[in-house]
């Protein structure tokens, strides 16, 4: 059998086995390709994981650093990483499970991190108070920006980001806002003084009629033309795309709410 594929069956097997024993003697092997495979397989031991992170290979590292949800120790250690993307993909940890989310001491260490990454994951998963309010303050406005993703956000919050002096800012906040902002903070938006705040509001799913109506009278050629065709029969954005961000808005229908600090 040529190796190329021996090589793939085992990154297959590496992928789908659940047995720890198995797993451990696969992140071995002499192909980064499998190794990166058992990093990636939520059935490794943490032994196995621990290991791994310190692999020569970049990208079998990452891959641990991706694989830490049920593992608190290794939080730990990714956390104390000399390597600013294993941080960044440890505070990303719980992105898509706001039931969820790493403990506060270690929430607190990646909100004050160097990396603006790191940070902006935080701005967008951390579910408490005294956190998002470190973060939707920071210097960087990339990262205040990202707290408008945030599921947990209030009209007041969002509203401190639909005025930030950033025009960034506030675009993204109209764009990847889930539950804010709301009709009247868009239709605001939709008059920014800024043409790509005016645009992120045209091309969001949910937008009010009456903010396409506004954008319509764009003096911004690009602007007026797809708002005059969104006011048609048709529809600007795609099927695909409109289904997965109305997916992901979903998650802003529970009553999640920040968590104050632990005494």
């Amino acid at each position: 059998m040529p190796p190329a594929v021996k090589v793939a069956e085992l990154a297959e097997r590496a992928s789908t086995s659940t047995d720890a024993t198995v797993l451990r003697d696969l992140s071995r092997h002499a192909s980064k390709t499998v190794r990166i495979s058992v990093a990636g397989n939520r059935a490794a031991d943490d032994e196995t994981i621990a290991r791994l992170s310190q692999d020569t290979d970049e990208v079998v590292r990452l891959s641990c650093a991706g694989n830490l949800a049920d593992r608190p120790d290794l939080q730990y250690a990714a956390a104390d990483s000399s390597e600013k993307w294993v941080r960044a993909l440890l505070a990303s940890t719980f992105a898509r499970n706001d039931e969820r989310s790493l403990p506060y001491d270690l929430q607190a260490r990646l909100a004050r991190d160097d990396f603006r990454e790191t940070r902006g994951w935080m701005a967008e998963t951390t579910n408490y108070r005294d956190l998002f309010d470190l973060l939707v303050t920071d210097a960087d406005p990339r990262v205040r920006a990202r707290c408008a993703a945030n599921p947990r956000i209030s009209r007041a919050q969002m509203e401190v980001l639909v005025t930030d002096r950033q025009w960034g800012v506030r675009a993204y906040a109209a764009s990847a806002g889930l539950r804010y902002p709301d009709d009247e903070q868009l239709l605001r938006l939709a008059g920014d003084r800024s043409a790509q705040v005016r645009w992120a509001v045209l091309v969001r799913v949910d937008r009010p009629r009456e903010a396409i109506e506004l954008i319509a009278q764009d003096h911004d050629e690009m602007n007026r033309r797809h708002a005059e065709r969104a006011l048609g029969p048709g529809s600007i954005l795609g099927p695909d795309y409109e289904s997965s961000i109305r997916a992901a808005r979903a998650r802003a229908t529970h009553d999640l709410g920040f968590e104050p600090p632990p005494s």
